[in-house]
């Protein structure tokens, strides 16, 4: 063969092996990628597409095993796959016909991260308004440390979708200072509580309301939703605050993952609401146990902080919403900021306290660090004493304290229910309250205000919520 015949001959072999290679093309969502996370000792899915329409063969590096999956009409593809104790980094292999490899995939435990502007806010803050001490962690972060970090690009859609955009960041300054600093922190508690990867997958939109990640079938029984705005041909002003355009776009595409559980900081939009909102809730997280294939998926969520509101009592009567949530969502806890609230600011700058506190739940309950206190006293009775009242509290541990300072967020009220300012005298596990204003009193309320600074906590140092006897 001439040198001519012979460039000719190899130019139609390579056009062969290109038409081959792009007639088998395993492609894969964004959340499966270098740097990810996958949930250990579980049955895991995996899942893409493949122009092939045939098989996809799986390879995991842990343990060898070869899993097949086969392609539907369209080339979608799941295999379930079973992993180990936590480590890493492993790859991953799928091959139709042509070999996708994937490293850097570390083992460990993965938590859903969602809610409105105060999971969104970033580690660096937002403008003119800070998250304390955050320099110091984005100067800390490490690559070598195993956090990875996934956001959810923003989508709002009409109907549900199958995919999301993003992609999962190691633990460098640059990727931390613009990740969720809620979110971050818990992580942060976890690892260095358990020392094993952990991937946080983070979806949040500032403002939103808890009906925009509820499914349409969901809302259907909530009367006052709208859903009108699911039409063909209505364009939502504000998606942020219309029921099911962010689960749609940002929670639904996600149902493949397996997570260990969820948590949750949103309410602020809800403020006013509060009564809807403990069915609303109650409603959220039985779907996410559907949707995630989880009866008793862990739901951890934080309580809204204490700030002004648009009127007198609504942050205080969310805050009360939410707390009786806890009670009647099993597998739940919530994480209380009554001691960190901001009066002029929505955003509390303490985020430190929200990922810390939500992280104590997760390894009490879920990691069984039983030494831990996850969960503050919580208002049990009161028994009219004479002019005073004595407030019964479950939850005590090793009991309550002002930590030496005369607590100054109780009121009093007689039978006219005009609350007046009372002392307050803390008892180990009980609290006394009185006034010389009300000679008969009937009911007591604490730190029920919009914005207060809590005072009242356990001896492990969490805030008590908000609460009043009259309710």
């Amino acid at each position: 063969m001439n040198g001519k015949r012979w460039i000719k001959a190899a130019l139609c072999l390579a056009a062969l092996a290109t038409a081959g290679s792009s007639a088998a093309k395993v492609t894969l969502p964004a959340l499966l990628a270098e740097n990810m996370v996958l949930q250990q000792r579980a049955k895991v899915l995996l899942w893409g597409h493949s122009t092939a329409k045939d098989r996809v063969t799986v390879r995991v590096s842990w343990d060898r095993k070869r899993y097949v999956a086969h392609c539907d009409g369209n080339g979608a593809w799941q295999v379930e796959v079973t992993t180990p104790s936590a480590g890493g980094p492993h790859t991953l292999t799928f091959d139709d016909g042509e070999t996708l490899r994937i490293g850097n995939v570390y083992i460990g435990e993965v938590w859903l991260c969602s809610g409105q502007s105060n999971m969104e806010m970033p580690m660096r803050g937002y403008t003119g308004q800070p998250v304390r001490g955050s320099n110091e962690i984005i100067a800390e972060a490490d690559p070598a440390v195993p956090i990875r970090m996934f956001t959810v690009r923003k989508n709002a859609s009409k109907i549900p979708v199958d995919t999301v955009s993003g992609s999962w960041l190691q633990n460098s300054s640059d990727a931390v200072a613009s990740f969720s600093a809620t979110a971050y922190y818990f992580g942060l508690q976890l690892y260095r509580s358990l020392h094993v990867p952990v991937g946080l997958i983070h979806t949040s939109w500032g403002g939103s309301t808890i009906e925009a990640w509820m499914p349409a079938d969901t809302l259907k029984r909530f009367s006052g939703i709208r859903l009108t705005h699911l039409q063909e041909g209505e364009k939502s002003k504000r998606p942020q605050y219309d029921a099911s355009l962010l689960h749609n776009g940002m929670l639904y595409p996600l149902r493949n993952c397996t997570v260990k559980g969820v948590i949750w900081y949103q309410g602020e939009s809800n403020a006013g609401r509060a009564r809807q909102y403990v069915d609303l809730q109650q409603s959220f997280v039985k779907y996410l146990r559907a949707l995630f294939r989880t009866p008793e998926l862990p739901f951890y969520y934080t309580q809204i902080a204490p700030h002004r509101g648009s009127d007198s009592l609504s942050v205080a009567l969310m805050r009360e919403a939410q707390l009786e949530c806890e009670s009647l969502i099993p597998h739940s806890g919530m994480a209380v900021l009554t001691d960190c609230g901001e009066k002029m600011c929505i955003h509390p700058s303490r985020k430190e306290l929200a990922g810390r506190r939500l992280a104590y739940l997760a390894l009490r309950n879920d990691y069984g660090r039983s030494g831990v206190t996850a969960q503050p006293p919580v208002y049990r009775s009161k028994r009219i004493d004479g002019d005073r009242i004595i407030l019964e509290f479950d939850r005590l541990g090793a009991g309550l304290t002002s930590f030496g300072k005369d607590p100054a967020t109780f009121e009093i009220a007689g039978a006219d229910r005009v609350f007046h300012p009372a002392h307050a005298e803390v008892q180990k596990t009980k609290v006394v309250v009185w006034s010389e204003q009300v000679r008969n009193p009937v009911a007591v309320r604490y730190a029920f205000r919009n914005f207060v600074v809590g005072d009242l906590f356990s001896v492990s140092g969490l805030p008590v919520s908000s609460f009043r006897t009259d309710f």
